[in-house]
């Protein structure tokens, strides 16, 4: 129980810290998913030394990381273009051609969750693309479906343009249309394009399902069996289809990426589901029943210190026999005048 409290206690911190300083975590955040996507095109395409370079690398990612997710996309379409150019200008024309129908559909559907497009080739290079379904599962509408797709289809572009660019013998129209051919139908035969992006959809549109469900626990619920179904699926592909998945890095990663996925969603949401209260009402047309889950929030305790001086002497109390009650009621005597009060006093009695 102790544990806990102390994760709240730190989850309370951190959240407050994310909401001061929420204008530099952002930029920052953004700045190294944008630098993580210009180097892994150089790396994966280094056909022109001279864009292949730290500098420019780090310059675009700090432009990218103040800009909307889609002109970061346009940006990483254009330096993959730049760099396939640079090995061959006619297969150059081919990949502006697919960046362009892929650039329409992204823009059209990615919406805010564009990040998931240049997220999924960086992660598959990290071999944990799995994170990026289960994470949109968690967040995001079924419409998150499409930059999904989009990310796997460019990764698997990139391996069939490295491919196509180490021929040497196009010299002629009939070889140029040869390659354009061969670079198509080798996007189509790739089944493991087809096999990734069908399991993340089919993870996101499940996981966006069973969320919307009302039972106890239902996010821990979702992201497990948003991890069950892409290992399900990846190993029913390589039974089914014969394709190679790597079973052991594709568990691997996936126990990873539910570890990480669990992580965010403590820090987005703890629900206490010992204190859940059940509120009927009603209006003037309906009769409502509801079921109130509350957050768990742990208030960090502040510590005020008093400091007492030496110095300083506590007042005096004052009873109520040291209180004079005639005070203020009856006329002062003078105590110059106390000798002739007296005297005048004592004539009167003589007389």
């Amino acid at each position: 129980m102790k544990v806990m409290t102390k994760l709240l206690e730190f989850r309370g911190m951190a959240r407050r810290f994310f909401q001061k300083y929420q204008l530099i975590i952002e930029p920052v955040f953004r700045f190294l998913i944008a630098y993580l996507a210009f180097h892994t095109i150089n790396k994966s395409l280094a056909y022109n030394t001279a864009v292949a370079n730290p500098v420019i690398e780090l310059g675009l990612a700090a432009a990218g990381a103040f800009l909307p997710p889609v002109v970061l996309i346009l940006m990483c379409g254009m330096l993959a273009i730049l760099q396939v150019y640079s090995a061959s200008p006619i297969l150059a024309a081919l990949v502006i051609v697919i960046f362009a129908v892929l650039y329409c559909f992204i823009a059209r559907f990615s919406g805010k969750y564009g990040y998931a497009v240049v997220a999924i080739p960086v992660l598959f290079v990290f071999k944990i693309p799995y994170l990026v379904p289960l994470l949109l599962g968690m967040i995001a509408t079924p419409m998150a479906v499409f930059p999904a797709v989009s990310g796997v289809i460019i990764y698997y572009v990139f391996q069939v343009i490295e491919e196509a660019a180490k021929r040497q013998d196009i010299t002629s129209l009939d070889a140029t249309l040869a390659l354009y051919v061969d670079v198509v139908n080798n996007l189509f035969k790739h089944k493991e394009m087809f096999v990734a992006a069908g399991i993340f959809a089919a993870v996101i549109l499940i996981m966006c399902l069973v969320r919307k469900l009302r039972f106890e626990f239902v996010f821990e619920v979702t992201i497990i069996l948003g991890a069950i179904v892409n290992i399900l699926g990846f190993l029913l592909a390589d039974l089914k289809l014969d394709i190679s998945v790597g079973t052991g890095t594709m568990i691997l990663g996936t126990v990873f990426s539910t570890l990480l996925v669990f992580i965010a969603q403590f820090f987005r949401m703890v629900l206490d589901y010992m204190s859940v209260e059940h509120v009927q009402f009603e209006d003037d047309d309906y009769y409502y029943y509801v079921k109130a889950v509350p957050k768990i929030d742990v208030a960090m305790l502040q510590k005020n210190v008093t400091k007492f001086s030496e110095l300083e002497e506590p007042e005096k109390e004052t009873g109520e026999d040291e209180f004079d009650f005639t005070e203020g009621l009856l006329p002062e005597k003078p105590e110059d005048d106390e000798d002739d009060f007296e005297k005048e006093l004592f004539a009167k009695d003589t007389e």
